[in-house]
């Protein structure tokens, strides 16, 4: 028999999954992948069910960013600000599920609620929460017992969720009936994040292996001298401090979910054999931790020619530096202004904070055994680049020898005529810890005695010089900020 794709969200994670795409099943697997219990049966599971069927209108090609639901339902009705802006999609979504839970009777909440074992936290976070006055989910007014001194939001939500042991859902005030569907909108929203992520992006799987407490996967690279790495590991979660907070507002309070987080890091390892973590993020569970790892190094590897680490600004896959094309997607091109600029900052550095610089400023090695860094590597990192570190060839190699600039060369860095002089002329100051003032007219002599003072390159490279400076000027500290100031690109 001829197998078809999935054409619906709730196939395309039940595909993920492993399970029918209707029934009971799915359900279980997408409350367990984000760390609630499986709904109990009745109306919790059928309001879950028909929470997914909404989300089935969402188009396979729209992918929504997760946690986009949950975010719009904590602000619901009103659109939450947040950048990327949120798709329209997830406003639409949510109105949906909001008239799930609108249309149910306050009995029928506390039935929901109990099914889906919603915690004591979550209702007061609900609670919490600021809503146009006059909605269904108005909460701000007073309880109702007029008489009461105005209390602290904490006593609020404790005597509001106090309220639950001794009331039935008919007499429930508004506020209580308001902060229970308020925590389900929220609940399902998370849930339907937890859907659409697993239904938006392939199967991925690793070859996980277990490393003590810590599970790793590797996945080689072609061209890159080290495997992409993903780790997943347990991470200790304080507990509440209002414990009681994590029990369910109805039924055992064994029927929580475990209160746990799982961290999960993307990254590879240094010549040294470190591990640095490019991407991570925490997950409630083991299997969204596992799943985000595997689609976030997936991701990487598709791209692999031109990842770049986010601290270290290293290219996965370096290149050759005597065949870097100009034409490399991954290339980056380094001027003079980016470096002035950067040693401007660590002039105003050294003003606010001159015992900082007492020691001065030396340009090798690179970096030393304490992880202490040049000034070279300073003004490199400032500008978003790769330095060299310990253990690189490169490391006690001057500015401007072959073996530095092939370093810059092999993570597709490119020095300008005065950017390249400047570094060099960095070390013409001389040898030890000098003061910055030293180092800057060293490197602005080297960079004067290269292409001249009024060579087209130097403006260019940095910008027009006013009338009433001179190239010369610029060797001052004020003068150069000035110059800086008066010629700062227009932005976009």
């Amino acid at each position: 028999m001829t197998q078809h794709a999935p054409t619906s969200r709730t196939g395309l994670a039940a595909t993920a999954f492993g399970v029918p795409p209707t029934g009971r099943e799915l359900v279980t697997a997408v409350c367990a992948f984000h760390g609630h219990p499986a709904p109990g049966p009745g109306l919790a599971a059928q309001l879950v069910s028909q929470a997914f069927t909404a989300l089935d209108q969402v188009p396979l090609d729209v992918r929504l960013y997760v946690h986009d639901l949950q975010a719009t339902a904590e602000k619901w009705p009103a659109l939450p600000i947040t950048l990327p802006q949120t798709p329209w999609q997830a406003t639409v979504l949510v109105d949906d599920l909001a008239a799930l839970v609108t249309a149910l009777s306050a009995a029928e909440l506390r039935e929901v609620a109990e099914g889906l074992a919603l915690t004591r936290g979550e209702v007061a976070l609900a609670y919490d929460k600021p809503t146009p006055a006059g909605s269904w989910l108005d909460v701000d007014g007073p309880l109702p017992d007029a008489a009461t001194p105005p209390l602290g939001r904490r006593a609020r939500e404790a005597a509001l969720l106090q309220m639950f042991d001794h009331v039935a859902p008919n007499d429930w005030a508004p506020e209580q009936t308001d902060a229970v569907r308020k925590a389900l909108l929220i609940r399902l929203a998370s849930l339907g994040d937890a859907l659409l992520r697993v239904s938006a992006l392939p199967p991925a799987t690793l070859n996980w292996q277990t490393d003590g407490e810590r599970l790793t996967a590797r996945v080689p690279v072609p061209g890159a001298p080290q495997p992409l790495e993903a780790q997943v590991a347990a991470e200790p979660v304080e507990p509440h401090p209002f414990t009681s907070w994590e029990d369910p507002v109805w039924g055992s309070t064994g029927t929580a979910a475990p209160h746990g987080c799982w961290r999960w890091s993307v990254g590879w390892r240094s010549t040294d054999g470190a591990f640095h973590t490019d991407a991570g993020s925490t997950e409630a569970t083991q299997a969204a931790a596992r799943f985000g790892a595997e689609q976030t190094l997936a991701a990487y590897a598709a791209q692999a020619p031109t990842v770049r680490q986010q601290l270290r600004y290293r290219l996965l896959v370096p290149r050759q530096p005597d065949t870097l094309s100009m034409s490399d997607p991954a290339l980056l091109v380094l001027g003079l202004r980016p470096l002035l600029e950067a040693v401007c900052d660590e002039y105003r550095s050294e003003a606010n904070h001159p015992e900082s610089s007492a020691t001065g400023w030396w340009v090798l090695p690179h970096q030393d055994e304490n992880q202490e860094r040049s000034l070279v590597a300073i003004l490199l990192d400032d500008c978003s680049l790769p330095c060299p570190e310990l253990g690189d060839p490169a490391n006690d190699a001057d500015p401007s020898s072959t073996v530095f600039e092939d370093f810059l060369r092999s993570h597709a860095v490119v020095l300008t005529p005065p950017a390249r002089a400047y570094l060099a002329g960095l070390s013409q100051a001389g040898p030890g810890e000098l003061p910055l003032r030293r180092r800057h007219e060293a490197a602005m002599r080297t960079v004067f005695a290269v292409g001249g003072e009024a060579a087209d390159l130097l403006a260019a490279d940095t910008g027009p010089l006013p009338d009433h400076m001179a190239w010369i000027d610029l060797l001052d500290a004020a003068a150069l900020e000035e110059f800086l100031a008066a010629t700062e690109p227009d932005q976009p």
